[in-house]
């Protein structure tokens, strides 16, 4: 039986002194979590267990870090040897940064280049930097929907309400958060994702501004949207032909949806590249890098790029180790398979219990959207209408009293790990089916 008691009562205590009583709004009730966060006691592979002993097959895998699972053993083994033979932080050059630049320059080609940052949100306010100071311009393109980190200069048009955010071919900047300068509006140019023309408009008519464009290659933060048959290579082109960097957000997406993340699957180069999250299952690791002439402004002093606890032995160390694991023959293809075998039975089973059903995204990071095929939304403009009518917070709760974790909002996204197994997608459905039914 599905029990709350404890969980309940640990919100009320943490309200106390614990700002929202969570240490993330995306954990808190505000984010979809009612009536009360989930406090977890532990993780191990791809379950998790509650204070209240309510155990469930993760689908969270910690918003996307645990590529690997909860205690990757690999991992674990390699960050507690290094703890413990050599230390945690020096604040001076070793040679376990050198061995995980080196891997992740193998394995995406177009970092030339790259420094280590302590999260997504720090990369990419370096990576605005190094754009500004790279071209000289100032303005950034960014995209509707899109999440690139809580910074002020970045921090728009996340989720903007439809009716204050203007006219689609020129939307308004809506900040995402109170305290944040409306100056700021003024270095940003905001678009609807998935326009080819609307793009090539705009870089023809700001192009001697605009210092970069920044996007989510996969739409991650609204629910996994795929960009459409050329846009993405129309991008590369425009911003190339217009002394443009092109930065792509892969915080989500690096080692995630492949190996050398979604440029590898689109056969992209981008100039700059963000990446955190799976990149070392589970650790505070983030990262910038992309071409050794824009990254050169870094030792030529010309960009501050300073940081404590950067490139730590911890970091490191969990990056070297989960790049280990991740590059084994057959990783991917498993664990993208098990996704698309989840992602598809759950269509079918919605279709089969009366709603309209179809899914974005990729194996291993999916959405199950209730609309059809055809209305599968290409931008969030499309998304927001399907999002507001939408019954997935019903089955959210209905997967969680069933032992299913998954985030709870329609555009969030299921995440696999490579813990994952086939009878967990198995059980998955069975709960999925029971509790679709219901509703």
């Amino acid at each position: 039986m599905y029990r709350t008691d404890k969980s309940k009562q640990l919100f009320e205590r943490a309200q106390k002194h614990f700002a929202g009583g969570v240490g993330s709004g995306t954990r808190s009730p505000a984010s979809g979590w009612l009536p009360n966060p989930v406090y977890v006691d532990n993780g191990l592979g791809s379950h998790i267990w509650d204070v209240d002993e309510n155990e469930y097959i993760d689908y969270l895998v910690g918003g996307g870090p645990l590529i690997l699972g909860h205690r990757p053993k690999p991992v674990i083994e390699k960050v507690c040897q290094t703890l413990q033979e050599r230390g945690s932080i020096f604040s001076l050059a070793h040679d376990l940064e050198i061995q995980a630049a080196e891997k992740i320059s193998e394995l995406i080609p177009s970092i030339e280049l790259i420094r280590f940052d302590n999260s997504g949100t720090a990369a990419v306010q370096r990576a605005l930097r190094l754009s500004r100071a790279y071209t000289g311009k100032t303005k950034v393109v960014r995209f509707e929907g899109h999440y690139h980190g809580w910074s002020d200069q970045i921090h728009w048009s996340n989720r903007p309400p439809l009716e204050a955010a203007g006219r689609r071919n020129a939307p308004r900047p809506i900040p995402n958060s109170n305290g944040i300068p409306e100056e700021l509006a003024g270095t940003l140019i905001v678009l609807p994702w998935n326009d080819i023309d609307l793009l090539e408009k705009t870089i023809q008519a700001h192009k001697y501004e605009i210092a970069c464009v920044i996007t989510e290659p996969i739409l991650g933060n609204t629910g996994g949207i795929m960009p459409q048959p050329g846009y993405l290579e129309a991008m590369r082109k425009l911003t190339a032909e217009n002394d443009i960097v092109l930065i792509f957000d892969e915080v989500l997406t690096g080692f995630r949806v492949a190996l050398g993340g979604a440029q590898e699957m689109y056969g992209i180069k981008p100039d700059l590249t963000t990446l955190a999250k799976a990149m070392a299952a589970g650790f505070a690791a983030a990262a910038v890098g992309g071409k050794k002439e824009i990254m050169d402004l870094i030792p030529k002093g010309e960009i501050m790029f300073g940081g404590t606890y950067n490139s730590n032995l911890v970091v490191t160390s969990s990056v070297v180790a989960t790049l280990d694991e991740l590059s084994k023959p057959g990783v991917y293809e498993k664990m993208n398979a098990l996704g698309v075998k989840l992602a598809g039975g759950l269509v079918e089973l919605a279709k089969k219990a009366g709603f309209p059903a179809s899914w974005t995204g990729v194996g291993s990071m999916f959405q199950l959207w209730f609309c059809e095929q055809n209305e599968l939304p290409r931008d969030y403009r499309e998304a927001a209408p399907i999002i507001k009518r939408s019954p997935f917070s019903k089955l959210w709760q209905g997967l969680m009293e069933r032992g299913v974790l998954v985030q709870p909002r329609q555009d969030n996204l299921f995440l696999l790990s490579t813990a994952h197994t086939e009878q967990d997608i198995q059980t998955t459905l069975e709960a999925a089916e029971a509790a679709l039914k219901n509703m």
